[in-house]
This record gives C-alpha cells, sequence and structure tokens, in this order.
C-alpha cells in the first residue's frame, strides 16, 4: 500500500506502537496525534488517504467527529475504527454514526497486523460504494433503547431510577431488560444474577476485565 495515512490515538504508547507497526510494512503515515482538532487540520494540509482513529479521544470530540469531519473534505477518504469498545454506543448513546462504508476493528480482535492492513484496505472500496450501515463486530442486534439499558443497568441504576430517566413505568424497564437479556443470551435464575451477567457483559464489551470496574 502506498496511501498515505493519519493516526489518531490518545494514549501515547499505543499511538506510537500503531505507528511503528505500520511503517514497517512500508505505510506512510503523515500524522500522528490524539488531538481531534489538530488531525482535520492536518488532514486538510496533508490530504491523506486512510484515517486510523481511537473512537474515544478523551473530553470533547469524539473519532466519529473527527471521520465525519474527513469524509467533508474527502468523501473518498477510508475510515478504519481501532478501538476497545464492541460497539461506539456504549461510549455515549447519542453518538451519530459512523461514516458509511466505515471499517470497525476492536483492539482485541487484531491478533497480527495483517488484519489492520486488510481492514485500511477494504476501507478504500467500501468508501468508493455505495453507502451501507457498519457491520458491528457485536451488538448491532441491540437497539438504542436496549443498549442504553444495558448501560445503565450495568452502572447500578435500579429499574425504578431507569424508570425515571426514561419517563415510562417500571414494568417498562422490566420488559426491556428482559428482552436484553434474552438478546445476550442470559439465562433468567434470579433478577439479581441476571443484572449481574448484563454488567459483566457490558464491561467485557468496554475492554475491561471483570475487576477493572469494581
Amino acid at each position: 500500500m502506498e496511501e498515505k495515512v493519519i493516526v489518531v490515538e490518545d494514549d501515547a504508547f499505543t499511538r506510537l506502537t500503531l505507528v511503528a507497526t505500520l511503517r514497517s510494512q512500508g505505510l506512510s503515515v503523515v500524522h500522528e496525534g490524539g488531538s481531534a482538532s489538530t488531525a482535520v487540520l492536518a488532514a486538510e494540509e496533508l490530504r491523506p488517504h486512510i484515517a486510523v482513529l481511537d473512537l474515544h479521544l478523551g473530553e470533547g470530540p469524539t473519532g466519529i467527529d473527527v471521520a465525519r469531519s474527513l469524509r467533508r473534505q474527502n468523501p473518498m477518504i477510508g475510515i478504519v475504527f481501532l478501538t476497545s469498545y464492541d460497539d461506539p454506543r456504549f461510549l455515549n448513546a447519542n453518538l451519530q454514526p459512523p461514516p458509511a462504508g466505515t471499517q470497525y476493528l476492536t483492539k482485541k480482535s487484531v491478533t497480527s497486523v495483517d488484519v489492520l492492513i486488510a481492514a485500511m484496505k477494504n476501507s478504500l472500496v467500501a468508501s468508493s460504494v455505495s453507502p451501507a450501515r457498519i457491520q458491528l463486530p457485536a451488538f448491532g442486534h441491540l437497539t438504542d433503547l436496549q443498549v442504553e439499558t444495558l448501560r445503565l443497568v450495568a452502572q447500578g441504576h435500579s429499574n425504578a431510577e431507569i424508570a425515571k430517566r426514561r419517563f415510562v413505568k417500571e414494568k417498562s424497564i422490566e420488559r426491556t431488560i428482559a428482552r436484553v437479556a434474552k438478546a445476550l443470551g442470559i439465562s433468567h435464575d434470579t433478577s439479581q444474577n441476571q443484572r449481574v451477567h448484563i454488567a459483566k457483559v457490558y464491561f467485557r464489551a468496554l475492554g475491561l476485565n471483570n475487576d477493572d470496574h469494581q
């Protein structure tokens, strides 16, 4: 691949490792950084062909914000997300959708540099064909409402608290949680065990070990 690449990742060690890996494969990394605004300005000048982005860039704009800005500059730019989140909605339920043709990789799924290189190549093809909704590695079968309920349950909110936030009855939340559990293949032993399993699924989806949030 001779295409120019920009890398936007706010963790310095991860960014350095990623850039070194890409350059070892002969790729031209023309910009590397952790700032959304700097990346957009650099892309305007450097005109990269592919952007490899983290989803969470700290406070302020997200990787999706960067991706949408880059696509406005250049509708043909390939977009690859390399993130710890199994689903972008776990970062923020109100995120705008990623641009069409986006390639979405979780860091745990990248077992070799070949996986990343393949996604970068696919991003160029995908950006040149008719728009299509991106396929997420997991949780794409859950609705936005179910994902938000999953997040709130994992954060320890009671059914009553979630119902108050939603301006609905508690029974409605119970039904939503039951649907989420069924979609995730979680059996209904007791309500408490079910919520614990839902929380574990959520934290694993964030790339956290079971003990990281305790």
